[in-house]
């Protein structure tokens, strides 16, 4: 029996020191020193034990030719995956300056391809692109961090409307309903009435023989033209998202 808990024992150090193995932020591209990466990996597990989530960075010098959706997934799953509340990466391919985001599943539901992702985008791509790698992961960091507050606080994804919320789209459809009804309800009341009938011509209005036509022409004044061109359709955006069958979400762009 005593081997029994001594191997179960050894197992579960070798799976400690193998997850701690795994750092939140790894720069395998060189770009920063040692300890900017350690106060980075104390914050962000910091943010991780706050909302029992993962988070993974990390820079490479380039994804050796594969699609760098394919590689950010890749890295999502094998190293970052174990998660009670979802698992979010950042990956950047130094060579291509590029960089794409993914998400678990349950991450997913916390962080919206729709309005999260945009929404880290814009906390990070500015520092990224000017050459601030620690600032655009201490941005990114940040930006999960106010996402994962607002749902847990909100119950809700950041840009969903909380239950109970007005919802002006549903507002603009009940009026639109309750005047086709006033409409028709009125159109039935009129209708009903046994002294009031609809007039096929004008000259119904008038009492016959009192107004005579001495003649049936009609005259044309003027006409005004005015021609517009066609206008041409606009190409263009940047980016990218993945989701499908997996349920992994996320994006990308270039810095």
């Amino acid at each position: 029996m005593k081997k029994i808990f001594a191997l179960i024992a050894l197992m579960l150090m070798i799976f400690s020191a193998a997850d701690a193995a795994v750092q939140p932020v790894t720069d395998k591209a060189g770009v920063m020193k040692t300890v900017e990466i350690a106060t980075l990996n104390e914050k962000i597990r910091n943010i991780e034990h706050a909302h029992k989530i993962k988070i993974g960075v990390e820079f490479v010098k380039s994804t050796g030719g594969r699609d760098i959706a394919v590689a950010s997934r890749e890295l999502l799953e094998k190293n970052f995956s174990n998660s009670q509340n979802g698992s979010i990466v950042l990956l950047v391919d130094m060579n291509q300056r590029k960089y794409e985001m993914d998400t678990n599943p349950t991450m997913r539901e916390r962080i919206t391809d729709s309005d999260g992702v945009p929404f880290l985008k814009d906390k990070f791509q500015a520092a990224l692109s000017a050459g601030d790698y620690v600032g655009a992961v201490d941005n990114f960091v940040d930006g999960v961090d106010e996402l994962m507050t607002h749902y847990e606080t909100n119950g809700v994804p950041y840009g969903a409307r909380a239950p109970g919320a007005f919802d002006p789209m549903a507002a603009a459809v009940a009026v639109v309903i309750a005047l086709f009804l006033g409409v028709t309800i009125r159109s039935w009341l009129i209708g009903s009435m046994s002294n009031i009938r609809h007039a096929l011509e004008a000259t119904d209005y008038l009492k016959r023989d009192t107004v005579k036509f001495t003649e049936r022409r009609d005259t044309f004044l003027f006409m005004n033209v005015k021609r517009r061109p066609k206008g041409g359709s606009n190409r263009g955006g940047s980016g990218s998202g993945h989701g499908g069958g997996s349920g992994h979400g996320g994006g990308g762009g270039s810095f």
